[in-house]
């Protein structure tokens, strides 16, 4: 889905967790490309809810994950 799809403040879910399932998780595929691993989501500003890994913010989550290899991240809050 594209980012006018989700504007500001619009929960999106990127991950749900598997307990049953030999991984532990399963992309929603909401998550932008590069994003391999939950917590390289959350240190990117992504948050468990429950067994949902969600972002409020998808254009602030995105802008950190393509500038992580910059090594400076902004606080997504």
């Amino acid at each position: 889905m594209s980012q006018r799809e989700h504007p500001p403040g619009e929960r999106v879910v990127l991950a749900r967790k598997t307990p049953d399932s030999m991984v532990r998780f399963q992309w929603t595929g909401a998550e932008p490309e590069g994003v391999d691993s939950t917590e390289f989501a959350v240190s990117c500003g992504a948050v468990w809810e429950g067994d949902e890994l969600v972002t409020h913010n998808l254009l602030a989550f995105e802008h950190n994950v393509r500038h992580s290899v910059d090594g400076f991240l902004e606080d997504s809050d």
